[in-house]
């Protein structure tokens, strides 16, 4: 896997990556879409946008209304799925991890979804930017304290008390209280584990 970010220009086709929502359709050169060239060298790709970090993946075929999370919103953990072919999930029991019966799943997050994503489209999830909607999972959250993935159904963020150590994948930092079902994280991931 490539553990560089990407310098080069990546097709953006809604105009920015928090609303990239790619069809299977127009992901490679057709005469629809032509123009665009196709895009199978951009997955996997991590890449700048507005001081932000981000990577290219194919969201999982059977993440939709049928599994108990229900369809990926803006706001949600993606979980790895697949490292070697890009594809997450925002289903835990499809995550890597997530059928032994443990909360392993919660070592494998691979970024935060940042759009209603459509099963089986390509996607940019977020690894680094600060003050980040991020779904609160109904926990409650101080600043400074650690943000890790919930053990819930629910694909959303839990805490960890400042000056605890974080037994599980570390997202980033909470800039502040969680409200409306959200808190905001300064976003961190160790990028080059994914």
């Amino acid at each position: 896997m490539p553990n560089s970010v990407r310098t080069q220009p990546i097709w953006l086709p809604q105009g920015t990556p928090d609303a990239t929502n790619i069809t299977p359709a127009d992901w490679g050169v057709t005469t629809t879409n032509a123009n665009a060239g196709g895009q199978p060298g951009s997955l996997g790709q991590k890449f700048d946008y507005n001081n932000r970090v981000y990577q290219r993946v194919k969201f999982d075929s059977g993440a939709d209304s049928t599994t108990p999370v229900g369809v990926a919103a803006s706001g949600m953990l993606a979980y790895w799925k697949d490292k070697d072919e890009y594809i997450v999930t925002n289903n835990r029991d499809q995550a890597i991890g997530g059928s032994v019966g443990t909360n392993a799943y919660l070592n494998f997050i691979a970024g935060i979804i940042r759009v209603a994503a459509t099963a089986d489209n390509y996607i940019d999830i977020l690894i680094q930017g600060d003050n980040i909607a991020v779904d609160d999972g109904g926990n409650t959250f101080a600043v400074g304290e650690t943000v890790i993935g919930e053990a819930a159904a629910a694909a959303a963020a839990d805490r960890i008390a400042v000056g605890t150590a974080p037994t599980f994948q570390r997202l980033g930092v909470a800039r502040g209280v969680a409200s409306g079902g959200e808190v905001n994280v300064d976003i961190d991931m160790d990028f080059r584990q994914s």
